[in-house]
């Protein structure tokens, strides 16, 4: 099996040792139970659909400094599963495009040779915290966040890391070099101050015949063939039609491709900075059609009392489904059909039986988006009794 160097303690996934179809079985054999267990039957399930890419899918991974063991060398890597502080040197990952690969491990090599510390999470001391890297499959654009505390003391080693960067021999292009400084306890990528070092501070890339642009921390789908593949599946249940609401629209994605469904398209998303991004992408890809509102969906619904009744609606929930005050407002509204696009069966599945007094489960997809790994995307289609 096409495993890596550390498969089996690092948390990046867990199956690359099991044949890709067995690994499609055994996600429709969870799906499958959950639904049993709510007492689900889908009127038509449609089977799920594999990843275009098996291998090098990833177009985004977040790194962390550490290391292995106690008082071990420094690497850069992924943490290790259920370890809090072991990081494991993931050289030679099997989900990402080998760009990713080189930068990670001369990135470790150029920051070991130099003897700089990396975070300790327990005393909060050292200047090393974070490599992330986002590439574009379509326009091999490549963006490289660094992520470090405060200190000034090592600027000079970081230019002479960005200038590697410049000269390493890639596939894609480098058009973007960041630093962010954070001092937070946490290990998370974050910014409270960031500075370009090189370029912008965004990459583009394409999904279907839209093109978007994507900062360091903008949300978009880490798997862009098979986020394809997602869209394309849920827009094959939108209508053409007056008027659609894209709820949990986060950077605009559904509302854009379904700007040629509908003559008005509403998206509601409460992240300020992912509202930001969606309208930037509406006017790259000259949008006109649809409005975006940086709010809480629950507060939203609460003041649309004169709100005006799509057909259909798309939801497109954070892991932990629709909030009760929406899957009310569902209920009450009685659409036509509800289109859910789901990132976590686990609560995707509840929220189902909570609405099946007022629409049947009358289609079901699953789209892997994630080889290697438990996790699976769903396409629901809920029609109205």
């Amino acid at each position: 099996m096409n495993t890596c160097s550390v498969f089996g303690k690092c948390g990046g996934c867990n199956k690359l040792n099991i044949d890709y179809e067995k690994q499609l079985e055994s996600k429709e054999r969870n799906i499958f139970k959950m639904l049993k267990e709510y007492q689900i039957n889908p009127d038509n399930y449609h089977g799920i659909i594999p990843s275009p890419n098996v291998y090098g899918y990833r177009n985004k991974m977040e790194y962390s400094f550490g290391n292995e063991y106690k008082d071990g060398p420094l690497v850069l890597g992924l943490r290790g599963k259920k370890k809090k502080y072991d990081v494991f040197y993931t050289r030679d990952c099997k989900l990402v495009n080998e760009d990713f690969n080189i930068i990670v491990s001369e990135t470790c090599e150029f920051f070991r040779r130099k003897n700089i510390p990396f975070r300790n999470y327990k005393n909060h001391t050292g200047y090393l915290r974070n490599l992330s890297i986002r590439r574009g499959y379509y326009t091999d654009e490549i963006l490289v966040n660094l992520v470090t505390s405060f200190e000034e003391s090592y600027d000079e080693e970081v230019h002479e890391w960005q200038e590697l960067m410049l000269n390493l021999q890639l596939d894609g292009t480098i058009v973007s070099i960041i630093q962010s400084k954070t001092e937070s306890k946490a290990n998370v990528v974050k910014a409270d101050e960031m500075k370009v070092l090189y370029g912008r501070t965004y990459f583009f890339e394409k999904i279907l015949d839209l093109i978007f642009k994507i900062g360091p921390f903008s949300f978009f789908q880490t798997n862009t063939k098979g986020a394809e593949v997602l869209y394309q599946t849920a827009l094959s249940y939108a209508d053409n039609t007056d008027l659609v609401y894209d709820f949990y629209c986060g950077t605009g994605t559904i509302s854009l491709l379904l700007s040629k469904k509908a003559k008005q398209v509403f998206g509601i998303e409460i992240l300020e900075e992912a509202v930001r991004a969606a309208k930037d992408n509406a006017d790259l890809n000259n949008i006109k059609n649809v409005q975006f509102y940086n709010e809480d969906v629950k507060e939203f619904i609460k003041k649309r009392e004169s709100f005006e009744t799509p057909d259909y609606i798309v939801v497109d929930p954070p892991r932990a489904g629709l909030h009760p005050n929406l899957i009310r407002f569902i209920k009450e509204k009685k659409f036509e059909k509800v289109i859910y696009i789901s990132c976590n069966p686990k609560t995707l599945i509840p929220n189902i039986k909570e609405l099946s007094e007022v629409y049947t489960l009358s289609d079901f997809h699953l789209v892997d988006m994630f080889p290697h790994t438990d996790h699976v995307e769903c396409v629901v289609l809920m029609s109205r009794l």
